[in-house]
Order: structure tokens, then C-alpha cells, then sequence
């Protein structure tokens, strides 16, 4: 593996943090490898020879790059459909991967622990989930998005023979998401369509094909968030290592602007105020988060609510109202219509503690879980399975009950309290597991879906990495004696 020359810049303000700087040479085979995503999700048929290429090529050449490109690719983040663009999903092969690593460090006293957490885990949410009339083989479908946190495996099956350097691989997650940002600002305000990010959700229904763009210049429409998770990993960096150049943090907020989703915008800003760690720096930067926000609503005002921050305040006054179920609908960007009749059979079949079963949208027929949704604007899609709600705290409930949130949220806390706090950087898994929990407030994957959970896995993952690195100096520097027969140990 080669490293290149890096010579960092301190602040003195900033005594211990570099002002952030992408290579060149960094930044091209990150271009390389997201423009062959694009390509991907715009069905070009090339794409499919251009990525093992482009991936065998990353392996070879560094295993940090590596490893952020294997984990873009298992959680398609806007490029292409996860669904349509394979046969398989690399989020199954990431898992399987992450299983049998767990047999090369059998003997590792931190890996077992943190694995009996997450055997437990896994274990309760099987149990849970035989309480469901729902037939297993469906449910596992839905289930094994639980199981991605599992992803801290595959960081050690890729470092398992290099040496893994933690500020070089925060720097280029940064060169990565900074790209994405300029995707969603060419996308947004240039092109108007889906183009770098071909599979954002698109309003239409129409998607870009390479023979078709669907493209509005002019039109600044909001392109939704998926590619932007990966910014969670972004905010311990900023904390520990590393000072944003201005031209970075314009780009990273524009596309915050861009996809106009508070849920994601709030996740970031509360996170980084949450561990800041500065009493006046956090008050400093919440009150110019509050002019902002002021300022923006009544820019808003005047750009007709595109922004959707007058929208966010509106909504509330539907809360004078909620003894009326219809307006209480309304709340959330109408996420409340999703699930008031879903809690209402949770309720009615005495299900609140064990949760429905992880019901699928497609595949569940039972009809016992097939309600009529009468809150819904559109008749077309009032009949459904009580299955998904854009709130993943909510969705958990559903799924596992009010039982299956506890263990949950032990789990996840337990992961840090007893088997991470005592190593090294472990104060990262805090943030992205904050940064993402907050997320799924507006249901953006939260800790039950792989596209967040994989962020976390490799996170924990980079963590233990870190302390296997420190462990093997350890041993390297410890005295050695050698005894009457030739040997070489440890001196006590």
C-alpha cells in the first residue's frame, strides 16, 4: 500500500487540528469510481465491466479507499437501485463476508464481547419475531436490515495484513462526500434532474436513463438524502482531526439546501453541537443557527416555500388540533396518516409489546396485517400492509414492540458503555450512532436500516483497528528476555 506525501497545516487557534486538504490525486479515482456508480444507476450496460475494474484496481492501490468505495456500493445511497441494478444485493454479501471474519479473530477477548452483545441482539429480534403469525422466511427478509451493524467485521477482514491510519481515512470519506455534495448542487441547481445521482427519489416517476435524461434546468428541484448519510461520518473528523476550508463547508451546505430534508440537516447540526465539547463555542453556534433558520423562513416566504422551513413551522398548528384525527394526519409531512392506522391494529391485536413481525410490503399477504388506510389523500393507495412508517423509532415498535425498542436501545448503548469506551477514538461510535438515530426521525435509516447501520459498522470497525494497532505496538515495544534455553519472552 502506498501513502502519499501529506503535509498538514495547523491552525494555532486550533492547536491539534489540520485545516483539510483533498489530493489531487485522491480525489480522481474517488471521481473515477462515483461517475461509474452514475453510470450504473443511468443503465449504461459498461458499467457493469467498468466497476470490478475500478474496484480490483482500489483494492490493489489502498485498502482505505477500498473499503468507503465496497461500502457506497453495499448501500446504493442514490447512485443506483439496490433492487433493480443486481440480481443479488451487496449488502448480503457485505454480511456474509462480515460472518466468516468473525471465525479469523475467534480468539480476539474485545471482538467476542462486542460479538455476545450483538449474538444477543440478533437472538432477541429472532424471538420477537416467532411471536408474529407471519411466516419467518418473510420476515428474515426484513430483519436482516437489523442485523447490518454486524458490517464492523469486514473493516478487519480488509486491514487483516495492512496497516490502517485513521486520519488518512477520515480525509478521504471527506474527499468522497465532497463529491456527492457537488453531485447534489449540479444535479439541483444546474441540471435540474437526477443525473450524477440518478436514483434519489424522483417526484415524476421518471428516472435517467443514459438514451433519456429527465433534466429541468431552472427548476432547483429537492433531491432526497440518501447520499448524504455518509456525512455522519464526517462529524468526529471535524471534531478531533480536522478544520473545513471554506470551499468545503459551502459545498456541504448547499447540498444540505439542496435536499431541503430537516430530519438530516438536524441529525448533522445537533450532533456537532451536541459533542462539541466548548460551552461558548456550542452557545456561538446555535444562536447563528437560529438566525439562520429565522432568516430562512422568511426567505422562504418570498420564494413561495421552496425551502419547506415555513412548512416545518405550519405544520405544528396542526398540534391545537390533535383530538382531530384527520388534521393530527397532517403532522409530519403527513407522516402521521402513516402511522396512526398502523398503531391503531397494533394496539387493537394486543401486539404493542411483541410488535407485529417485520412485515414486508410486497411479500405479506396475511390478511390479518392488510388495512385500509382512510387517512391517506389518495384513495389508490389506501389499502396496504401495516408494514412500513417513515419514523424508524416508530417502525421498531412496529416491527418488535415496545420490548424490542428497549433491547434495541440497551444494545446500542451497552455496545459503548461495556466493550468500546475503554479503546481508542471510541467516542466516534457516539456520534454516528447519535448523528444517525436522529436521522431516523424522519425515517431515514436510523439503526434498523443497512444503509445507516453500515456507516456505524464502520465506524466500530475503524475503532478496533485502531486498538489492534495499538496492542501489536505494545507488544512490539514491551522488553524481552531471553531465558537459559534460547528463547525469547516478555519480561513481567
Amino acid at each position: 500500500m502506498t501513502t502519499e506525501e501529506y503535509a498538514p497545516t495547523a491552525r494555532p487557534e486550533e492547536e491539534g487540528k489540520e485545516v483539510l486538504r483533498l489530493l489531487p490525486n485522491e480525489l480522481f479515482p474517488a471521481f473515477l469510481f462515483l461517475i461509474t456508480l452514475s453510470l450504473l444507476g443511468l443503465e449504461f450496460p459498461l458499467a457493469y465491466l467498468f466497476l470490478p475494474v475500478v474496484l480490483f484496481a482500489t483494492y490493489k492501490r489502498d485498502k482505505h479507499d477500498f473499503l468507503i468505495q465496497f461500502t457506497i456500493l453495499c448501500g446504493g445511497y442514490g447512485f443506483f437501485s439496490e433492487d433493480t441494478a443486481f440480481p443479488f444485493k451487496f449488502m448480503d454479501i457485505a454480511l456474509l463476508l462480515s460472518i466468516i471474519t468473525i471465525f479469523l479473530y475467534r480468539r480476539d477477548k474485545t471482538i467476542n464481547k462486542l460479538l455476545l452483545f450483538t449474538g444477543g441482539y440478533i437472538v432477541a429480534l429472532f424471538l420477537l419475531a416467532m411471536t408474529s403469525s407471519e411466516s419467518m422466511g418473510i420476515q428474515i427478509r426484513r430483519m436482516r436490515e437489523y442485523w447490518g451493524i454486524l458490517y464492523f467485521m469486514f473493516p478487519l477482514l480488509v486491514f487483516s495484513r495492512e496497516t490502517f491510519d485513521i486520519k488518512i481515512f477520515y480525509r478521504k470519506i471527506f474527499t468522497y462526500v465532497f463529491l456527492i455534495a457537488l453531485f447534489y448542487c449540479i444535479d439541483s441547481l444546474i441540471l435540474g434532474g437526477n443525473v450524477f445521482l440518478p436514483r434519489t427519489h424522483s417526484y415524476s416517476g421518471y428516472y435517467s436513463t443514459y438514451y433519456d435524461f429527465y433534466c429541468y434546468p431552472g427548476t432547483f428541484p429537492r433531491k432526497y438524502p440518501p447520499g448524504l448519510f455518509l456525512l455522519a461520518l464526517c462529524i468526529y473528523p471535524v471534531l478531533k482531526f480536522y478544520t473545513l476550508q471554506l470551499k468545503h463547508f459551502i459545498a456541504i451546505a448547499a447540498a444540505l439546501l439542496v435536499c431541503r430534508t430537516f430530519s438530516i440537516i438536524g441529525g448533522i447540526v445537533l450532533t456537532f453541537l451536541f459533542f462539541t465539547g466548548n460551552i461558548r463555542r456550542t452557545l456561538k453556534y446555535l444562536a447563528i443557527c437560529v438566525l439562520l433558520f429565522i432568516a430562512g423562513y422568511y426567505i422562504d416566504g418570498a420564494m413561495d416555500g421552496q425551502l419547506r422551513i415555513r412548512q416545518l413551522v405550519e405544520q405544528f398548528e396542526v398540534l391545537k388540533s390533535r383530538d382531530d384525527e384527520e388534521m393530527l394526519a397532517e403532522f409530519g409531512t403527513g407522516r402521521m396518516a402513516q402511522i396512526i392506522p398502523k398503531v391503531d391494529l397494533l394496539l387493537s391485536m394486543g401486539k404493542q409489546y411483541t410488535g407485529l413481525g417485520f412485515l414486508h410490503e410486497t411479500l405479506t399477504t396475511n390478511d390479518q396485517f392488510i388495512i385500509k388506510n382512510e387517512l391517506y389523500s389518495d384513495v389508490s393507495q389506501s389499502e396496504e400492509v401495516a408494514s412500513r412508517v417513515e419514523e424508524t423509532h416508530i417502525q421498531t415498535v412496529l416491527d418488535a414492540g415496545l420490548i424490542g425498542l428497549l433491547i434495541q436501545t440497551f444494545f446500542y448503548i451497552a455496545l459503548y458503555l461495556w466493550v468500546l469506551r475503554p479503546l481508542p477514538y471510541s467516542r466516534s461510535y457516539l456520534v454516528v450512532l447519535v448523528c444517525v438515530s436522529l436521522f431516523g426521525v424522519g425515517g431515514f435509516g436510523g439503526v434498523i436500516m443497512h444503509t445507516t447501520l453500515f456507516p456505524l459498522g464502520l465506524t466500530i470497525g475503524s475503532i478496533l483497528l485502531m486498538e489492534k494497532q495499538r496492542q501489536e505496538e505494545a507488544e512490539e515495544n514491551s522488553p524481552k528476555e531471553t531465558t537459559e534455553s534460547g528463547q525469547i519472552c516478555d519480561m513481567p
